[in-house]
């Protein structure tokens, strides 16, 4: 057993040995049945999609594509390129091999 502070709430909690977490297990208030562990990795998704305008531009096109598989106006098979050719471009930007801006016209198409 080993201490670790949660990610979520701050609190400290044992990890058990074969699991690994960064959240503990304790409920979580105003959210009924709901416990760290189940609400802070979107926590800390949604703090990164904030803050970050290449995750911020990656969420929006990403969504926007989705709906528009979801509508039936794109197949799944052209989303799925989409998505891997989105995955590619994305990592480019992050690694800086081409800018913000030619990265946010591509990532719209």
């Amino acid at each position: 057993y080993l201490p670790k502070k949660c990610g979520y709430c701050g609190r400290y909690f044992l990890l058990e040995g074969g699991i690994f977490s960064d959240y503990c297990t304790r409920p979580v208030k105003d959210k009924e049945g709901k416990v760290c562990r189940d609400v802070g990795h979107r926590k800390k998704y949604a703090d990164k999609v904030k803050n970050d305008p290449v995750w911020l531009t990656y969420s929006r096109a990403y969504k926007a594509h989705y709906a528009r598989y979801m509508k039936k106006k794109m197949t799944q098979t052209e989303f799925q390129q989409w998505a891997d050719f989105a995955l590619d471009i994305r990592e480019k930007v992050l690694n800086e091999e081409i800018g913000f801006e030619e990265y946010a016209e591509k990532i719209k198409v």
